[in-house]
């Protein structure tokens, strides 16, 4: 047996007696001769939580191609993970136990509910927490992966593996999860590997922590990898770190932060039509805190909008209380970048000053549009080219 299948085997030991409980209180509402298949259909009514985590390992088994290439094997010892036969194995020695006391039908029927209503709390509570970290997360693949990923493996620097970690553990896409997975499986620092362990966990998705490799130990399979964080920190590599130097967005976004609930809606549209976007508390999130604000802070906002496209102003009602966007616009407009300002939807428009109704309007529907006066409405990504 191989070094997968034997971990295969660990976890599906381990992940049946998750079942236990369960099982238990669906023999308690079955009634008296009952069918296999009326069985698997009542567990799947009770429990949608725990048939969503059989869905969800099934998925991160089969991407590992462990199930495919094992399937033989898998089969014969009754340790497939399709829901039907999950179940079914799961509870083959409970579905024979006799049972003593047998319950009404409205008592079998209530308990049933009951547990179906617990289920559903905790899916809705798992995907309330998952929702609120993607807030945070672009769901998209970064321009400079491809970058990103070649130099981790050629890099022999700890500190610029772990700054590679952290950069991408700020998207969500399948091939930034399959190179984190990769990382899991070929590096032996393990402080490294717990950091990915942690976006897995972030978006509850199935992840293993391999188990450490065998051989001579060297000191830095043990060493416990941390970099310094802040503007001061961050601005030292804008200027002298390739991996900074590479960034490139598509979008600026210009904002009050008191707009954070409307701004992560709104990037998340560009998301959909496949931009980039740069906000300083999503993709600075590790060195620009609002307390650690300083001179530092100033100089690499002025690069991330040079590294990007197009700068959009999301204008607000609290736009005008707000020192940071007059500044970013101004000095965008120096450098000659494209502008554009979106007004959000509860802004009163004739009081606001003239210079900021003299630039290009960005309109969201379908599509992303961008309003020339005396000109017809354009596409964002045609814009960007003229």
């Amino acid at each position: 047996m191989g070094i997968v299948m034997r971990q295969y085997n660990n976890f599906y030991k381990k992940f049946q007696r998750q079942f236990k409980k369960a099982h238990e209180q669906v023999i308690e509402t079955m009634p008296v001769g009952f069918s296999n298949k009326a069985y698997v259909e009542r567990f799947k009514y009770m429990f949608p939580d725990k048939i969503f985590l059989i869905e969800t390992e099934k998925n991160y088994w089969h991407g590992k191609c462990i199930i495919r290439k094992n399937l033989s094997k898998i089969q014969r010892k009754g340790m497939y993970l399709e829901t039907y036969d999950f179940i079914l194995s799961t509870s083959k020695h409970i579905r024979k136990k006799k049972r003593e006391n047998i319950a009404s039908n409205e008592e079998m029927i209530k308990k049933a509910d009951t547990a179906r209503e617990i289920s559903l709390k905790k899916l809705k509570a798992e995907s309330m927490s998952k929702n609120k970290i993607l807030n945070y997360i672009q769901e998209i693949d970064p321009p400079y992966l491809r970058y990103y990923r070649n130099k981790f493996f050629k890099t022999h620097d700890l500190h610029e593996r772990l700054e590679i970690i952290r950069e991408l553990s700020k998207y969500n896409s399948e091939e930034v999860r399959k190179f984190f997975y990769a990382i899991n499986g070929h590096i032996r620092n393990q402080s490294l590997k717990i950091e990915v362990q942690s976006y897995f966990q972030s978006l509850s998705l199935p992840f293993r922590l391999s188990r450490k490799k065998k051989g001579k130990k060297n000191f830095i399979d043990n060493e416990i990898v941390k970099n310094k964080k802040g503007p001061d920190e961050l601005k030292k590599r804008l200027y002298i770190n390739d991996l900074e130097k590479t960034k490139r967005f598509d979008i600026f976004v210009s904002h009050n932060s008191r707009d954070e609930e409307k701004i992560i809606e709104f990037y998340k549209k560009f998301n959909k039509k496949g931009q980039v976007v740069y906000i300083d508390w999503i993709n600075d999130k590790y060195d620009l805190r609002r307390e650690w604000c300083n001179a530092s802070t100033v100089d690499i906002i002025k690069e991330r909008i040079k590294q990007s496209d197009v700068f959009v102003l999301y204008f607000s009602g609290e736009t005008l209380n707000s020192q940071w966007c007059t500044w970013e616009l101004g000095y965008a407009d120096a450098l000659g970048k494209k502008i554009c300002v979106y007004f959000s939807e509860d802004i009163n428009r004739k009081g606001i000053p003239k210079f900021y109704v003299a630039y290009p309007e960005l309109q969201m529907s379908k599509d992303i549009y961008v309003k020339i006066k005396g000109n017809e409405d354009i596409l964002l990504e045609e814009w960007k080219k003229l």
